[in-house]
């Protein structure tokens, strides 16, 4: 049974194209009600795994999340930032995002990625501003079995991704984001490279209460992922969301709820071969 575990889990990591460890599983449950196009509206502590740029919209909080992926018991993703601003200093964050396969309380692969980051005003003037960032990542890999084809053991390394974003007459937002600009790689006698994408996006809000966004992404020597999202404010302090992603073909939804400070997220998004994936995340904002 073990053996067939770790069968399900090659096997789950090429449905997902994923083609190499620590890849996009989609940190946020916003984001995935969003078909996770969240580089440019991000407004949440998740900016830290999207556009470090975006911090600075973001309120200080913390949230947290989980997800199992493709609704199986032992493939399961957790997630949480911080983000505060320090008066004189600038904003600043720190994130941690793990996914792991397990079978009966046994890790057979871990992947831990702990970030921090900073986003700052780097031009602005009544009409338009322009702001950067950068995220630090460490990344840790654990295995108990060969599921990866490298030896079990631990491996170690460093990421580095940055992120802007401009902001013009205040609706439109116009973004970018690469991620491990430093091609980092993993293993040693047998190396594997840290994935690396470019991805570009838009938000518009026509109206207050109403966001869309489209996103563009290209992973190296992959093909073009576009990812829509639509956001729509039904009532106060509660959102309705939706969206659509390609390569696998998705479509997605969700929603977010706000009390006293506590925001709730739910989202879900499916997958042309495998099930539903649903997620949660909880967070405080102060």
């Amino acid at each position: 049974m073990k053996k067939t575990v770790i069968l399900v889990c090659v096997l789950l990591f090429a449905f997902s194209q994923v083609y190499a460890v620590f890849n996009d599983y989609i940190p946020s449950a916003r984001a995935r009600g969003m078909g996770n196009a969240y580089i440019a509206g991000v407004t949440s502590p998740d900016a830290i795994f999207y556009n470090p740029a975006c911090l600075h919209f973001s309120t200080n909080g913390v949230t947290a999340g989980y997800a199992k992926g493709f609704g199986l018991d032992f493939f399961v993703l957790k997630t949480g930032a911080f983000k505060y601003v320090i008066p004189k200093i600038g904003t600043f964050a720190m994130g941690i995002k793990t996914m792991d396969c397990e079978y009966q309380d046994v890790v057979l692969q871990s992947e831990g990625t702990y970030s921090i980051a900073q986003s700052f005003l780097l031009i602005g003037d009544v009409h338009s501003e322009l702001f950067l960032g950068y995220a630090l990542n460490m990344y840790y890999l654990q295995f108990s079995e060969s599921v990866s084809g490298m030896k079990p053991g631990e491996e170690m390394n460093f990421g580095v991704d940055l992120g802007a974003v401009a902001i013009l007459h205040q609706r439109t937002k116009i973004a970018f984001a690469v991620k491990n600009l430093n091609n980092p790689v993993i293993g040693e006698e047998q190396t594997e490279d840290l994935p690396q994408s470019l991805t570009i996006g838009v938000a518009y809000e026509p109206y207050e209460g109403v966001t869309t966004e489209i996103n563009l992404k290209q992973k190296f020597s992959e093909k073009t992922e576009v990812h829509f999202g639509f956001e729509y404010q039904l009532i106060n302090n509660f959102w309705l969301r939706t969206g659509a992603s390609t390569y696998p073909n998705s479509f997605s939804g969700g929603f977010g709820l706000l009390v006293r400070g506590v925001k709730f997220d739910y989202g879900f998004g499916t997958h042309p071969v495998l099930d539903v994936t649903h997620h949660f995340s909880l967070g405080y904002q102060f």
